[in-house]
C-alpha cells in the first residue's frame, strides 16, 4: 500500500476518561476506508486530530506525504436564501480559488443543473453533495468526512456514495470516511476499521483477491461433536459453533479439503457452503466482545 497519511499511536484524554488509545493506522493513496464504530467510539476525535481541529493528544500524525486535506465534519452549513453556486464562490473566494474550479465541481458533484437554486430548495443529499464539493475546493489529496450519509433516504445515501466513490476514483483523492450505515461502507469502501471505546479492535480489507481472502465456511453434520474434533485436531480455526453447525474460516482454495478430511473420519456432513457474513455481521459480533 503506498500511504500517504499515518497515525501512530495516538491518545487522548478528558479528565479521567480515555478517548483514545494507542490508535494506530495508515491510509493508502486513492483508496476509501470507512471508520466505524458506536456513538462514542472516537471517530469524530480522530478526524478532528486529522484535519488539525483538536491539538491535545499525544503520538504522532504523519502528514508528511499529504499536500492538503479537505472535510466536512458535521452537517455543512450555508447561506440558504443564496445558489449553491453563490454559495460555493463564497468560499471559494476565501481559500483563494477562482469561478473555473467552482464550475468544475458542481460538474463533478452533479449539482450543474441545480446551481442557480437557492440551497434552501436543495434536497439534504444535494446539500450534503454541496458540502463535499465546498470540502474539495483547495483540491486536497486526503477527504475526511464525517456522517455524510446522516439523516439521507436511500436515494440521498446512493447518490452520496456514487459520487464519492467517483471522487476517489477520477482524482485519485485518499478518503476517510465514517457511517453508522455499515451495509453502505461495505459497497463504498476498500477497507474498514472497526473501532470500539477509543481502540481500533479489526481491520477489514475488501479490496484482497478473493484466492488470498479467508472465508467463513458453514458445515452441518448430525454429528457436530466428531466434526469439531477432526477439525481441530488438524489446526483448522473454528470461529462459532452449535448443536447443528460450525464455522471455521480457511482460504477460499482448501474448501475441498477440509471435505475430504471429514469424508475421511467418517463424519456425515448435511451442508458445506459459505456464510453470508457481512460488514455488519462482523461488527455487531465485535461489538458483543
Amino acid at each position: 500500500m503506498n500511504s500517504v497519511l499515518r497515525v501512530n499511536n495516538v491518545s487522548k484524554k478528558a479528565k479521567d476518561f480515555q478517548i483514545l488509545n494507542k490508535v494506530s493506522f495508515e491510509l493508502g493513496s486513492g483508496e476509501i476506508t470507512g471508520l466505524i464504530g458506536p456513538n462514542g467510539a472516537g471517530k469524530t476525535s480522530i478526524m478532528k486530530i486529522l484535519v488539525g481541529l483538536t491539538r491535545n493528544y499525544t503520538g504522532e500524525v504523519d502528514l508528511s506525504g499529504v499536500r492538503d486535506i479537505g472535510c466536512m465534519i458535521e452537517t455543512p452549513n450555508f447561506y440558504p436564501y443564496n445558489t449553491g453556486y453563490q454559495n460555493l464562490m463564497y468560499f471559494a473566494g476565501l481559500n483563494g480559488v477562482g469561478k473555473k474550479k467552482v464550475e468544475e465541481l458542481l460538474e463533478l458533484l452533479g449539482l450543474k443543473g441545480a446551481a442557480n437554486k437557492n440551497v434552501k430548495a436543495y434536497s439534504l443529499g444535494m446539500r450534503q453533495r454541496l458540502g463535499i464539493a465546498q470540502a474539495l475546493l483547495k483540491d486536497p489529496d486526503v477527504l475526511v468526512l464525517d456522517e455524510p450519509t446522516n439523516g439521507l433516504d436511500p436515494e440521498g445515501i446512493h447518490e452520496v456514495r456514487e459520487y464519492i466513490r467517483k471522487i476517489a476514483d477520477e482524482k485519485n483523492i485518499t478518503v476517510l470516511i465514517s457511517s453508522h450505515l455499515l451495509g453502505e461502507l461495505e459497497k463504498m469502501c476498500d477497507r474498514a476499521i472497526i473501532i470500539k471505546k477509543g481502540e481500533i479492535i479489526q481491520f477489514m480489507d475488501f479490496s484482497s483477491d478473493s484466492k488470498e481472502k479467508k472465508i467463513t465456511y458453514v458445515i452441518e453434520s448430525p454429528d457436530i461433536e466428531a466434526a469439531q474434533k477432526v477439525l481441530l485436531e488438524n489446526g483448522y480455526h473454528i470461529v462459532s459453533q452449535n448443536e447443528q453447525e460450525v464455522r471455521i474460516k480457511i482460504a477460499a482454495g482448501r474448501k475441498s479439503d477440509a471435505a475430504k478430511l471429514l469424508a475421511s473420519r467418517n463424519v456425515v456432513m448435511t451442508g458445506l457452503y459459505e456464510a453470508s457474513e457481512t460488514l455488519e455481521d462482523t461488527f455487531l459480533d465485535l461489538m458483543k466482545e
